[in-house]
């Protein structure tokens, strides 16, 4: 009877050291997530090639920039990921009160992260930052027909156009984040550009230029708690080193993975890749900012009959891309089929001898990103190949994106460039961005064309606006305004146990995401 007893007693208290044993494991192991089988991952880490430009809304237009604030601040009225349809935001609805006039009625309760209320001022104030020259904005060009921005209620702004504007919509949805307008008059722009305050998913943490973003879960967020905690933005430029990152745990989550590295992802037990035809189109630009033989419509057109796509998507891309023909992809909303260039390198020869260009005497300049779009700067290594069979010279000039997006906005470029251009949903957003005058994004101008765009934009006849659209795809293609590529095929690099759906917009919400 005793032994029973001191079996019983040891058996207890062999029980009681377990149970002290495992409430202690979770502190002792702090921030090591996956060490028990009780715990889940809750931070995530993103690579991107590139630093943000600067962490202040409405600023700049630069795809990196964007996916990174767009966790900080929130958009009046947002995309749906898969479909691309509007859906609202902070604007529970919209309406065209007038050709002049546009009313936004707006979310109760959204509270910035720093406790203030988000109301119509806050509109106001975004807009009108916008708007003003002094704060430099990219999208100033865009928004240049809005009047006024007139606060009705606490919920309600009015937004007046000098001139009718029936995008203005696909504008809110595609530009404008909200900023807090008593945190940035009080820190001033320098200081609210580095440590921004939005009502997003995620709050500021700290950043470090060239290094990394790091944010963290903002717990009042209106649409409830973020599943990730804390969220990492790190910048790593070689893609090498991305995919190395990637491979070793380290990173969870990076886009643009070039089509050769597929297999060894899909082959990697803890990895995936994910795939969606994007909003996103890729194009070699043709420079006619500057006297120089692309000035010369026959040149242009030679260069579209001597560039194979087709040839480009097989042997470089592996067929990870949709093939255009025309300045608009079939997600587009006013896409129309257009004939364009087949490969001809015939006629080529022939249009380049008629402006005055015989064998080998053309010499043209190619600047290219590397790993900013998939498999950039091979394509334009490829590009130059095959120019060469119509005896073009090509110097190829490889840039950081940061240094090739800078010669592009300060019209440095030389005479062709490789640029991506999105989220191309809409007509106006693409074609009044890229082919006038003050848009450097495509670098051709035509003055007949840019009249026609204007009074196109101007239209709020949905037959007539459309009509027009059509018609200045054909007459893009005829004069040769640029050599369309394709409409783009994002491929993501995942963490196989991480819950993520690659959206056609390019943007990689965090709050969207999970682990399981």
């Amino acid at each position: 009877m005793k032994k029973s007893i001191f079996v019983l007693l040891a058996l207890s208290l062999l029980l009681m050291l377990s149970a002290c044993t495992e409430g202690t494991a979770g502190p002792s192991n702090s921030g090591k997530e996956g060490n028990t089988s009780s715990s889940k991952k809750d931070s995530l880490v993103i690579a991107f090639e590139a630093d943000a430009g600067t962490l202040m809304a409405n600023t700049d237009v630069n795809y990196v920039t964007d996916t990174q604030i767009r966790n900080v601040y929130d958009a009046l009225i947002g995309r749906d990921g898969q479909s691309g349809e509007f859906v609202p935001e902070l604007a529970e609805k919209w309406e065209n009160v007038d050709e002049l006039t546009w009313k936004l009625s707006l979310k109760e309760g959204v509270k910035f992260h720093n406790g203030a209320d988000f109301d119509a001022n806050s509109v106001k104030f975004s807009i009108d930052y916008i708007l003003d020259d002094a704060n430099k904005s990219f999208y100033k060009s865009r928004w240049v027909d809005v009047k006024e921005v007139k606060v009705i209620s606490p919920l309600e702004v009015e937004i007046k156009t000098s001139k009718p504007f029936p995008g203005i919509i696909q504008r809110i949805a595609e530009d404008l984040l909200i900023m807090e307008p008593g945190y940035v008059n009080e820190v001033g722009t320098e200081i609210a550009a580095k440590k921004p305050v939005g009502t997003g998913a995620y709050k500021f943490v700290e950043w470090s230029r060239d290094n990394y973003l790091k944010l963290e879960a903002f717990e009042d967020y209106w649409q409830g708690k973020p599943q990730i905690k804390t969220l990492e933005f790190r910048y790593i430029p070689e893609y090498s080193s991305r995919l190395s990152a990637f491979l070793s745990g380290e990173v969870d989550l990076f886009k643009n993975i070039p089509v050769d590295s597929v297999a060894k992802i899909k082959g990697d037990d803890k990895s995936k890749v994910e795939e969606v035809a994007s909003a996103r189109i890729n194009y070699l630009a043709l420079n006619t900012f500057f006297d120089g033989p692309l000035k010369n419509e026959k040149v242009r057109q030679a260069l579209n009959y001597a560039v194979d796509v087709d040839e480009l998507l097989n042997s470089v891309l592996n067929g990870h891309g949709t093939k255009m023909t025309g300045p608009l992809s079939e997600i587009n909303s006013a896409y129309i089929e257009t004939k364009g260039y087949d490969y001809d390198k015939e006629k080529a020869k022939s249009l380049l001898k008629e402006a005055g260009y015989e064998s080998e005497s053309l010499t043209l300049t190619l600047d290219t990103p590397n790993g900013r779009y998939p498999m950039d700067s091979q394509v334009a290594q490829a590009i130059a190949a095959q120019l060469q069979r119509i005896g073009v010279k090509v110097n190829v000039q490889v840039n950081e994106w940061g240094a090739h997006l800078e010669k592009i906005r300060n019209r440095e470029m030389g005479d062709m460039f490789i640029l991506g251009w999105g989220p191309a949903f809409d007509p106006q957003s693409t074609i009044e961005d890229l082919f006038t005058k003050v848009a450097p994004y495509s670098s051709f101008y035509d003055k007949d064309i840019e009249t026609k765009i204007y009074k196109t934009t101007a239209l709020f006849n949905e037959e007539e606006r459309l009509d027009g659209f059509a018609e200045l795809q054909n007459s893009l293609v005829k004069k040769a305004a640029w050599v369309p590529l394709w409409q783009q095929a994002d491929l993501y690099a995942v963490r196989k146990d991480l819950n993520f759906k690659a959206r056609v917009d390019e943007k990689m919400q965090a709050y969207e995401m999970s682990w399981n």
